[in-house]
């Protein structure tokens, strides 16, 4: 067997660490200049082991050796991707171009021009594979995805028709056949209907879809099958929690740390140890306790607000705890937990004297196994005085009326991206109310948007410098305001976390944390949720939010709770 295939297959099998033993022993006996099958072999190895800067060796020294491929360069993205770089690099992509007339390397680049968030480039290079390869399987089976990803479709409509039943029901979806699509997603859960992978696809569709309310009975058969599927069980731990089961939520909501994201996880290279300790509140006292943010900075924002129970335990029984977080938040944190070490990186010295070491997230196990365990929750971000302050004369310079802050696009992949986020325009009925000064809380924003809005309508969207990008004066910031509207992205987390009220404008199929239905958000009291009742609809619901600011308007800024309830 070649040395590539060898190392695919033990690594399919989990076997990455003797598969590697097996590679240098075979040198060792015969030495001589490794070949590219063997140097792609052990960066693959070093890959699966997390030893990142080892696989990028090996992936340097075949192309120094060998000259590029298509499996060299499948191996450099991945080893990009492990390490959470986003896009990949200008290097990489120019080494990409020269092999788009290959089908692999062609789909690959779809998936990066995805990461790109540019829809129109994706559009675009989807109709170029589909004019190239208009029948290979590999690339329908890419184009049948991403149509669906982004419930387009017109592109779907492009496609041969499917003889998979799965896809049937998929394209009924799309098509607003509820009732048909529900019966043939059903019939793809029937035992030895489908391959495992496809019958648990088709359960995601039928749950996240159509049946959300109906997960636990949905899924309860199809448990005992996630135990060595780590990507689906963190997927469905997330529809168990929207559901409010908290309980067994959260125990497959672990299996996160083995799924093939697990680099937004936990950092590369740094242990995950103790997590029996989570599982009472005496076995946590007196712990060293080392957290990692995870996934993105909402994520940890949210997750941050279990430290005070955490705190609780340790205080008094000699336990302690350090955070380890993404350096954008390492000012925001440090401010609002002033007696605990807050830093972007940690000295491997360390490491022997910890007792916990794990994401911020596997704290849920312990401190919010169910619904009443949110309840009196306070908030749990708190900036010093001298943060907040500047920032209330600043906005009292602005004149008498509500300060209102903003924020209009979410962040994610482009799915979501497109699924949750507004043009700025969009919030026009809003916007227009009397009485109101708005105020820029939109990371990334384009500030020839806010020059077109006062152009065109007259609306003074405030920003100030920092704000946005720069998270602890964004949170200065939001501390200062009446009220903040926002779509589902970092600065509700940010005005939750504060106790400032916040309304959030939430798409067809919102994200877990908001819960399936209602106005309340189990993790912060402040703020108050409005959902898109069907898909796209938004001007229905923008209309919905600017009578209910209407309707406030005659109150003074002292006296405004923003509920909405």
């Amino acid at each position: 067997m070649e040395f590539l295939a060898f190392a695919q297959q033990q690594c399919a099998q989990q076997q990455a660490a003797s598969a590697e033993q097996h590679l240098l022993a075979q040198f060792q006996q015969q030495p001589q200049p490794p070949s590219a099958d063997f140097g792609l072999a052990l960066a693959l190895c070093n890959l699966h082991l997390d030893r990142l800067d080892q696989a990028q060796a090996c992936i340097d020294r075949v192309l120094l050796d060998h000259g590029d491929s298509v499996e060299l360069l499948q191996l450099a993205l991945a080893c990009e991707r492990r390490r959470n770089e986003g896009s990949c690099s200008s290097t990489l992509r120019q080494r990409l171009q020269a092999f788009l007339a290959d089908q692999t390397i062609a789909l690959e680049w779809l998936q990066l021009l995805q990461a790109n968030l540019d829809l129109n480039a994706v559009i675009n290079w989807a109709q170029h594979l589909l004019s190239q390869w208009p029948q290979h399987p590999a690339v329908l089976h890419a184009l049948r995805n991403l149509a669906w990803d982004l419930h387009d479709s017109s592109l779907m409509a492009q496609l041969p028709a499917p003889s998979s039943l799965l896809w049937q029901g998929r394209c009924q979806l799309l098509q607003g056949d509820y009732q048909a699509a529900e019966s043939s997603l059903r019939s793809c859960l029937m035992p030895g209907a489908l391959p495992l992978e496809e019958q648990l696809q088709a359960l995601h569709s039928l749950i996240f879809q159509l049946l959300p309310a109906q997960v636990e009975s949905l899924l309860e058969p199809h448990l005992p099958q996630l135990v060595a599927c780590p990507n689906w069980a963190w997927t469905f731990a997330r529809a168990l929690l929207a559901a409010g089961a908290w309980r067994q939520g959260w125990q497959l909501y672990e299996q996160r740390y083995y799924s093939l994201d697990r680099a937004q996880i936990i950092p590369p290279g740094l242990p995950l140890l103790g997590l029996e300790r989570l599982e009472s509140r005496m076995a946590i006292k007196g712990s060293a306790v080392l957290l990692y943010g995870e996934q993105g900075i909402g994520d940890t924002l949210m997750f941050a607000s279990m430290l005070p129970d955490l705190e609780a335990d340790l205080n008094g029984s000699a336990g302690s705890l350090q955070l380890l977080l993404p350096p954008r938040l390492v000012p925001l944190m440090g401010a609002c937990f002033p007696h605990l070490p807050v830093a972007a990186s940690y000295p491997d010295s360390l490491l022997p004297s910890l007792d916990l070491a794990c994401s911020i997230g596997s704290l849920a196990l312990l401190y919010r196994p169910d619904q009443s365990s949110f309840a009196g929750r306070k908030p749990h971000l708190n900036l010093p005085a001298g943060l907040v302050e500047p920032w209330r004369q600043r906005l009292a310079d602005l004149g008498p009326g509500l300060k209102i802050g903003i924020a209009w696009q979410g962040g994610g992949t482009l799915a979501n991206r497109i699924q949750r986020s507004l043009a700025l325009e969009q919030l026009l009925p809003i916007l227009q109310q009397p009485g109101c000064h708005w105020l820029n809380l939109q990371y990334g924003h384009n500030p020839a948007e806010l020059a077109a809005i006062e152009q065109n309508h007259g609306i003074k969207v405030h920003h100030f410098a920092g704000t946005g990008s720069d998270l602890l004066a964004t949170a200065g910031l939001t501390a200062a305001l009446d009220l903040v509207i926002t779509v589902q992205q970092t600065a509700l987390h940010i005005a939750g976390g504060l106790g400032v009220p916040a309304w959030g404008l939430l798409p067809h199929r919102a994200e877990w944390r908001y819960g399936l239905s209602g106005p309340h958000m189990a993790w912060y009291q402040s703020v108050r949720l409005f959902r898109l009742q069907q898909r796209g609809n938004w001007a229905g619901l923008i209309e919905t939010v600017a009578q209910r600011l209407a309707q406030q308007n005659g109150l003074i800024p002292s006296s405004f709770d923003g509920n909405c309830s």
